[in-house]
This record gives structure tokens, C-alpha cells and sequence, in this order.
């Protein structure tokens, strides 16, 4: 079996070759590439099956690139933000990054997201729920199709790559906003009552988003992300 290949563009050749030892001991293919104009470009180094951006060193041609990987099917893209910007982690998404992670991040949550993405992303399924966060749309068994709002794309996104699909409300915050405090807590509780509203409007009164353990919210069925077109 082909062995699960990363490439990671970043700056800081310290930090790549630490991302690469750690990628190394997980049994993952990786090379670092400082310029994203470079992917692809030598026989040597293909596109990885995943590539990670980091924000902090693109810049402004962060979404322009997590826009033109996403078009690639056989691509999963993970951007790294900084944990104060959580608008640019939602405008990765929306531009077509999977996964937004914060920097600065922990190798190990890293190498689960990049192994979760490379396993789930894909399965291509004719039934069940299909979530796709590059054209921020949830489609349901009867294949009607929900618009999502960029903190609901990022908010299902993460139930779907989470264990059972479960996850605290500190942890959704982080995802979305970046921090966790009183105000975000609240805002995360606006967003999933109206999310709640579309999934009742399109799918009846069946409870999709359920509230468990009091500060957990759960996607019961079982959702898959969308082939990339």
C-alpha cells in the first residue's frame, strides 16, 4: 500500500524539520516546501496526499492557494492559523481548506486530523449524510441539500472529524472563534439553534444535532465528507 504522503509549506525550516521528525515516527511521508509555487514542481517531491499551509507564511495567498488545492479530488488541505485570528480560520474553510488547525499546534493533534482526513475524505457514499465544507453544503439520505453558514460549515466539519462525532463546547468554541469564554459560549449556542432550525425545515423533527453530557453536542447520524470536485 502506498505509504500516506504530507507536504508542508512553511518558513520556519527549524519548525519543518521538527513537523517532519514527528511525521517520520508516525510512519508518514513527508517534505517540506518553503515556496507553495514549488508543489508539484520536482518528480522528486509529488503533491502529498495532504498538504498543510501555514497562514502566517503565505499571507494574503493563503486562501488563494487552499482554494486552488481543493479543487484537486485526490487533496486534503490543513491550514494553520494564529489562535488570535479566528476569522481567517473560518475564511479558510470557506475558501476550501478541510481542517483549520491553531499555531501554535500541538504535532500530535496534527498528525490525527492529517491520518482522519486521509482515511475519511475519500469515501465517496450514495446514502447517509455527506459533508462539504468547500461548498459549505450538508446533504441529507434524500439527497436535499442544506446551505451552511461558515461557523456552521466549521462547526460540523469538526463534529465529523471528531471521535462518535462528539464534542465539548469549549472545544467548538476554540474551532471556531479560537477562545473559549462566556460570550462565545453563547454564540455557539445561537449558531447551533438555528443550524437545528434548518436541519428540522429540511429533515422533519428527528433530532440530528442532540445535546449530550450538558456541555456536548453530538451529529447522531453518521456523516462523510464529500469527494473534492
Amino acid at each position: 500500500m502506498k505509504p500516506l504522503c504530507v507536504s508542508f509549506v512553511e518558513q520556519d525550516s527549524i519548525l519543518a524539520e521538527q513537523v517532519l521528525a514527528y511525521l517520520k515516527s508516525a510512519g508518514i511521508q513527508g517534505h517540506h516546501c518553503v515556496d507553495p509555487d514549488d508543489l508539484g514542481m520536482q518528480s522528486a517531491y509529488p503533491i502529498g496526499d495532504v498538504v498543510v499551509l501555514d497562514a502566517l507564511t503565505l499571507g494574503e495567498k493563503s486562501l488563494t492557494y487552499a482554494a486552488k488545492l481543493a479543487k484537486h479530488p485526490e487533496v486534503r488541505v490543513v491550514m494553520i492559523s494564529p489562535a488570535t485570528e479566528p476569522q481567517e480560520r473560518i475564511a479558510a474553510i470557506a475558501a476550501g481548506a478541510d481542517v483549520c488547525i491553531n499555531k501554535p499546534f500541538n504535532p500530535s493533534e496534527l498528525i490525527a486530523i492529517i491520518e482522519r482526513l486521509a482515511a475519511r475524505l475519500p469515501r465517496s457514499l450514495n446514502d447517509g449524510w455527506t459533508i462539504d465544507p468547500v461548498r459549505a453544503l450538508l446533504t441529507g439520505p434524500a439527497n436535499n441539500a442544506i446551505g451552511l453558514t461558515a461557523m456552521e460549515t466549521v462547526l460540523l466539519t469538526q463534529l465529523a472529524l471528531a471521535p462518535e462525532q462528539a464534542l465539548r463546547s469549549d472545544a467548538l468554541e476554540m474551532a471556531i472563534w479560537g477562545l473559549s469564554d462566556f460570550y462565545n459560549n453563547k454564540r455557539l449556542q445561537v449558531c447551533v439553534s438555528r443550524l437545528r432550525k434548518k436541519l428540522t425545515h429540511k429533515h422533519g423533527p428527528e433530532e440530528l444535532l442532540a445535546t449530550c453530557w450538558r456541555s456536548t453536542y453530538q451529529f447522531v447520524p453518521r456523516m462523510h465528507f464529500a469527494a473534492k470536485r
